[in-house]
């Protein structure tokens, strides 16, 4: 099984443990400004996750800036189809560069550069109340889980069902290139990967796997999936 969640560091940060983040304290606040300890955000995510049912089965956690910074990437162990699970994202900064966010979905891409994308992205301010508003969030997102499984299950298991012939996704492609949506630096990447996919799971000539490469190539060339995400901003 692939792994679905995608923490990418190149501006910097550096992986770490959960450990390390019980040591990492979050800065003084003031009349505005509340920061958040990156484990607080962290254990707000798994604690609402466990009580909802989910199982973290994987981490992937960084921290930049002087540690001000925190990335993670929580790959969960529900089955959305054959060879896909849900990912969880989470993102924390207390030097006022972003607000704290959780996003989740089938395909979800956090980076120190701070790209953060998925299916279904939330993020609250560092406001007096702004971790109450957070946990309540991540509540309600996570209570409409089983909904957006379902239908995302669904959606993938169509897509893992329609056939591409060669000839039609050499098509794809071009047009994907005529549009814009792909650069001519990706093209050659892009159909060696279609017609040689690194993951086994993908040698089936369908509308899965033709997006897994789109997904691949975007991922080594270091540039974040397309976010077809919606945002609930307060």
């Amino acid at each position: 099984m692939t792994t679905n969640g995608t923490l990418m560091n190149h501006c910097g940060a550096s992986l770490v443990t959960k450990g390390d983040l019980e040591i990492i304290p979050a800065p003084p606040p003031t009349e505005t400004w509340f920061p958040i300890p990156h484990l607080d955000v962290l254990e707000a995510v798994e604690g609402t996750l466990s009580s909802a049912g989910f199982e973290v089965r994987n981490y992937q956690l960084s921290v930049s800036h002087g540690k001000l910074r925190f990335f993670g990437v929580l790959d969960i162990a529900t089955p959305l189809a054959d060879g896909v699970t849900l990912s969880v994202g989470v993102r924390n900064s207390n030097d006022k560069s972003f607000p704290i966010g959780f996003c989740v979905g089938n395909r979800t891409f956090v980076c120190d550069n701070l790209a953060f994308s998925s299916e279904i992205v939330i993020s609250k301010r560092h406001t007096r109340f702004g971790s109450d508003r957070f946990h309540e969030g991540i509540a309600a997102t996570i209570d409409k889980l089983s909904d957006y499984h379902s239908l995302e299950a669904e959606r993938i298991k169509r897509l893992q069902s329609q056939a591409i012939p060669d000839r039609a996704a050499e098509s794809i492609v071009l047009r994907a290139w005529e549009q814009g949506l792909v650069g001519t630096r990706l093209l050659r990447p892009l159909l060696d990967e279609w017609r040689k996919p690194t993951f086994e799971e993908f040698q089936d000539r369908t509308a899965w796997s033709m997006l897994a490469a789109f997904t691949h190539v975007a991922k080594d060339r270091q540039r974040p999936p397309e976010n077809r995400s919606y945002e609930l901003n307060q």
